[in-house]
């Protein structure tokens, strides 16, 4: 696709997982040579967690207000799509690619009659995660007129009804080598350590994380855990951890850039969510080739982890089925070795080569799709 323009959306380039995928396509396409801008509802102020390459255009909107009421929401709602319908005039992509459900909407709301393809991508489970009567209800007028839909699993393809499913192509996130081991890197101590790493908010579940290793460390004692993040329940989770006497056990050391360094210094990954669509963190920690424990979150959980092989599954909302399966883990160095041979598979499975190809061919549907259409190239 010669001269090919690709336009992101999103709500903010933050440390999360799509703004982490958003960050490897634009890349990855820039370095093909083809034109990437990427416009997002931030303020500019705050500098992308994933680095850009210098050749990608970042627009940022300035369209982050509060929204004290269901009036200034609409109002607000209102002028969020104004705006981007006037910039997407400007930038006239070739294909418009939106993340996360909220902005998939705009995105689709925004460039109604431009005739710019556009590509909508679900980020998590909806059938877990509600957005609310007015979102939900928005959303099932809006996604069936994208022209390709993106989901990260086929459990969350076959949730939607058939006129969402006929757009939609399954793409999971793509799962890069980490790279090489450090000659200085972790060295195995006395000391064992859980890890863990996500956003700092009720959906990730570290509260039940903390309930779980409560239980498992004094079965097996010796081991630490970190909780790797930021977010909104900081401050009650660190209660939490002191009030279940875990004060010297738990640490949480706030945001890192280094992921591979932090889970190659892990001997057991743990994602507790309880509600996903695909985890870098997981497929990381598998990378490294970490022994991991996940919730069955929805989403791709049995799509990334097959159970018994490469890792181990519990039911979500349930720490007492996670505290045995830590205990069962804490207390076998034999089956984290096991895990851990077949859990660096994920790479080859989940290989970034074949998921750009993946997405490549979502764009090209896309296009296809409006060219059927009868649609015309974005007006002056």
């Amino acid at each position: 696709m010669e001269r090919t323009k690709v336009c992101f959306f999103i709500w903010g380039l933050r440390a999360a997982g799509a703004e982490r995928v958003l960050s490897i396509l634009a890349n990855e396409w820039s370095a093909k040579g083809w034109q990437v801008v990427v416009l997002t509802m931030e303020d500019g102020r705050t500098e992308p967690f994933y680095p850009l390459a210098p050749a990608i255009e970042l627009r940022p909107l300035d369209l982050l207000e509060d929204s004290h009421s269901a009036l200034s929401g609409l109002l607000h709602n209102l002028r969020r799509i104004l705006k981007l319908r006037r910039v997407l005039r400007e930038v006239r992509p070739t294909v418009l690619v939106s993340f996360i459900d909220k902005a998939n909407i705009l995105a689709i709301l925004a460039s109604r009659g431009l005739g710019i393809p556009i590509v909508i991508s679900e980020r998590t489970d909806p059938s877990r995660r509600t957005l609310g009567r007015l979102w939900d209800t928005l959303r099932d007028l809006t996604y069936p007129r994208a022209d390709a839909i993106v989901f990260q699993s086929q459990a969350v393809l076959e949730w939607f009804p058939v006129r969402v499913r006929t757009k939609g192509l399954v793409i999971p996130n793509p799962v890069i080598a980490p790279p090489p081991c450090a000659a200085d890197g972790p060295k195995p101590g006395a000391t064992r350590r859980l890890v863990a790493i996500g956003r700092l908010a009720h959906v990730k579940g570290f509260d039940l994380l903390l309930r779980a290793f409560a239980v498992a460390r004094k079965q097996v004692p010796g081991w630490t855990l970190d909780i790797w993040g930021e977010g909104p329940e900081r401050k009650a989770l660190e209660e939490q951890a002191m009030a279940l006497g875990l004060g010297g056990e738990v640490r949480f050391p706030g945001l890192t850039d280094r992921p591979f360094e932090v889970l190659r210094g892990a001997d057991v990954f743990v994602l507790s969510s309880r509600a996903e669509g695909f985890p870098n963190a997981l497929v990381e920690a598998m990378a490294c080739g970490t022994p991991v424990i996940s919730t069955d979150f929805g989403g791709a959980a049995r799509e990334i982890v097959r159970e018994g092989i490469d890792g181990l599954l519990v039911p979500s909302e349930d720490p007492a089925a996670l505290a045995g399966a830590l205990v069962g883990l804490m207390a076998d160095p034999a089956a984290r070795e096991r895990l851990s041979g077949r859990a660096v598979e994920v790479v080859q499975r989940f290989s970034s080569g074949r998921i750009l190809a993946l997405w490549e061919q979502a764009l090209g549907q896309a296009m296809a799709s409006r060219a059927a259409a009868g649609g015309d190239a974005c007006p002056t």
